[in-house]
């Protein structure tokens, strides 16, 4: 027993006590840190990016939507039914 009448292995459970929260802390601020700068990060790349956006009605947010007229291939010919059936020939 020490002079304050504790048993000395309470005393050094206390103190891991106290260092495991301390270590705990330490984590949880390293933690914090991190998640604000990765909003931090986040909120200047929306802010860049949507500074150069066109938000008018016919613009895009991160994209360029100009309104032209694009031509299509045109469709490929596919066989119909009665042509699948000759071509196989008798079953």
């Amino acid at each position: 027993m020490n002079e304050t009448g504790d048993h000395p292995s309470a005393n050094a459970g206390q103190a891991e006590e106290r260092a495991r929260l301390a270590a705990q802390k330490k984590r949880n601020m390293w933690l914090a840190l991190a998640l604000f700068a990765f909003v931090v990060i986040v909120g200047v790349t929306t802010v860049i990016r949507l500074g150069d956006a066109d938000l008018s009605k016919d613009g895009g947010v991160y994209w360029r939507n100009d309104p032209q007229p694009r031509e299509q291939a045109p469709m490929p010919e596919l066989p119909s039914d009665n042509d699948a059936d000759s071509e196989e020939g008798p079953v």
